[in-house]
């Protein structure tokens, strides 16, 4: 087992988050539970514990129930184009109520570079041994061609690196 980096971990704490390390079951059973009890909270995971909760999480009914889809080979080339970011996870999509615009994966990183900028959206893409799982995120879509903030249908997104999981949906 590697060595545990306490002054990284101190560093963490010191900004006023909390750091669990414990076995992989319980992790996964938290952030489960934590989705179905429509708690918020971002989990920073190995790929191996991910692709568990995922696994479990993104079942065949949940994905059909949410119109969750594979990134098409059309928008993943436009994000290349318009982004240089390589995409390949999935995205349910939105139609804006005001203009009809389609918001899915391309708004989504659109929208995540100008809010957050370009270095954040990079890293999370860039990870090789660690993703993201935020559960129940407050997420506020707004429609890139005419700004409506979209309210109350919630997106739904994945990438090997970085997902998201909603309680209360199904």
């Amino acid at each position: 087992m590697p060595e545990m980096d306490i002054a990284s971990i101190i560093t963490v704490v010191k900004q006023g988050k909390t750091v669990i390390s414990s076995e992989d079951s319980m992790i996964v059973d938290a952030i489960l539970r934590a989705t179905d009890e429509n708690k918020k909270a971002t989990f920073y995971v190995p790929r191996a514990l991910h692709e568990e909760v995922m696994m479990r999480y993104w079942t065949p009914e949940r994905l059909k129930e949410t119109g969750t889809e594979p990134v098409s080979d059309e928008e993943a080339r436009q994000i290349k184009a318009d982004f240089d970011l390589d995409i390949n996870g999935y995205s349910n999509r939105i139609d804006c109520p005001r203009c009809g615009h389609i918001y899915g994966m391309y708004e989504f990183l659109k929208q995540g570079i100008e809010e957050h900028g370009r270095e954040i959206v990079e890293g999370i893409l860039a990870l090789k041994d660690a993703a993201v799982i935020r559960v129940n995120p407050v997420q506020t879509l707004v429609c890139p061609n005419c700004s409506l903030l979209i309210r109350g249908r919630p997106h739904y997104y994945g990438h090997c690196q970085y997902t998201c999981c909603r309680g209360g949906q199904l």
